[in-house]
């Protein structure tokens, strides 16, 4: 399925920080390991297990008096090849650490905690070592026995609690770990749209896409309140199919169309802005998160998105959408689409090749509509409904958006990707919730044989 890579023993800080920044969050070769050994696992689903209490001492931080701004908290699955970079970005939060307007929790799993992950109060280092980021952990921290990185009930549970312990009138929930965007890789049954992130190679697990709302929406149920902003660190996450599986569930959304470098947020930056202006809004923290990604990878020589979605705009996106597909979908207009999708930009740094259980085949959906709009008739159906659905995507459906490197064919990634299979359409895609109340599957199917009838 996947060829599995050497993860090189790590010697010394420098060679440690190359290593990192050649990495990928999500490269789906990356994945490999873990997806390999949960298809091996057996045809069963993963056993329920209890969720594992944590115990705490008394070097925990006790929560401030009343609600603080925001609670920032990061679930960080290092148990893979990224556990190197999750200790990293953990010491990049201690540049800044928790205030008394916001707070800042972390559960790190990594590959040798035996299944015993730690929940760490981030607190600003001031040790003489504070700025090498391969250095230790300061903060204080609980450990977690018997601990499930993969599973969406523990990424639900360290975020109950994160907000037990220091309760906040906005949250920001990070899921970081490698994320594969669409790919059909098969899970634990085997079967279904087993489509997700954070993979653990302890357990053999991961959480799927359509977890994600149920994790939300469980959080929502225990805080009183919808989780302000949901960001996930992780390669490809922020394709149509995935955002609209959380669409009732969060207020925003923040993710990649593209590989995101092993180095993953700055987080020193975002939280440094963060704890200068408390105040900000959720749609403020969003675009700082979009704009300290830009400034960290700009002139690195890396192709980088992110973006911000607006989940509340996604049913108008679909109606809009499904106008398009009624429009475009006609004999006349088949050669244009087919030429539109070869040129549209490709994610998985160009990726266009065949369809495989290794590619994504994901495609900037802004990019395609436009290209089909300027090879369609100017006074056309479909270029008119084209350009309202461009329009719509640029002005209300993704807030904020920025690429790098400048000058490059990234300046036509306009925050959302979409599915486009070249000959194999996954079956598996019509579970997702996008499929059933979107003409997009169909018009794949359509694209792929004309004699296919749209609904």
């Amino acid at each position: 399925m996947f060829m599995k890579k050497n993860i090189l023993l790590i010697l010394f800080s420098a060679l440690t920080a190359l290593i990192v920044n050649t990495m990928a969050q999500g490269s789906l070769e990356d994945i490999s390991a873990g997806v390999e050994s949960i298809k091996a696992g057996g045809s069963a689903s993963p056993a329920a297990v209890p969720v594992p209490v944590a115990v705490e001492p008394a070097a925990i931080a006790a929560p401030a008096a009343g609600e603080r701004e925001w609670l920032v908290l990061v679930f960080i699955n290092g148990r893979n090849n990224l556990a190197q970079a999750g200790k990293m970005d953990v010491n990049e939060m201690e540049m800044i650490g928790s205030t008394d307007k916001v707070a800042v929790t972390v559960e790190l799993g990594l590959l040798n905690d035996r299944g015993n992950s730690s929940r760490f109060y981030i607190e600003k280092d001031t040790t003489p070592g504070a700025a090498n980021k391969n250095g230790a952990i300061t903060s204080p921290a609980i450990k977690v026995p018997g601990s499930d990185m993969g599973s969406w009930r523990h990424f639900s549970d360290f975020a109950k609690w994160s907000y037990r312990k220091y309760p906040a009138k906005k949250v920001l929930a990070i899921l970081w770990n490698h994320g594969s965007g669409r790919v059909d890789i098969g899970g634990a049954d085997n079967t279904g749209s087993e489509l997700g992130i954070a993979y653990d190679d302890l357990t053999k697990n991961f959480i799927r896409n359509k977890q994600l709302a149920m994790a939300l929406k469980d959080i929502e149920g225990a805080i009183g309140k919808k989780v302000s902003i949901y960001a996930s660190d992780a390669c490809l996450m922020q394709m149509a199919s995935v955002v609209y599986e959380m669409k009732d569930a969060v207020e925003l959304i923040v993710g990649a169309e593209e590989i995101v470098p092993g180095a993953g947020f700055p987080y020193d930056g975002i939280l440094m802005h963060l704890t200068a202006d408390p105040g900000m809004s959720p749609e403020a923290l969003s675009s700082v998160m979009v704009n300290d990604f830009f400034t960290y990878y700009n002139g690195s020589g890396e192709n980088t998105t992110l973006s911000t979605i607006k989940p509340s705009a996604l049913p108008e996106f679909t109606r809009l959408l499904n106008d398009w597909v009624r429009a475009a979908a006609i004999p006349t207009h088949r050669k244009k689409i087919l030429e539109a999708e070869d040129q549209a930009l490709s994610f998985e740094y160009g990726y266009n090749g065949n369809d495989t259980v290794g590619n994504t085949r994901s495609k900037d959906l802004y990019d395609f509509l436009d290209l089909v709009g300027k090879k369609a008739d100017a006074s056309s159906k479909v270029r008119a409904k084209g350009e309202l659905l461009k329009d719509f995507i640029a002005t209300r459906l993704v807030i904020s958006n920025k690429t790098t490197q400048a000058g490059s064919d990234y300046d036509r990634a306009k925050g959302l990707a979409a599915y486009f299979p070249k000959m194999i359409y996954d079956s598996s895609y019509d579970e997702n919730l996008f499929a059933r109340d979107s003409l997009w599957d169909d018009f794949l199917k359509w694209k792929l044989d004309p004699s296919y009838k749209i609904k």
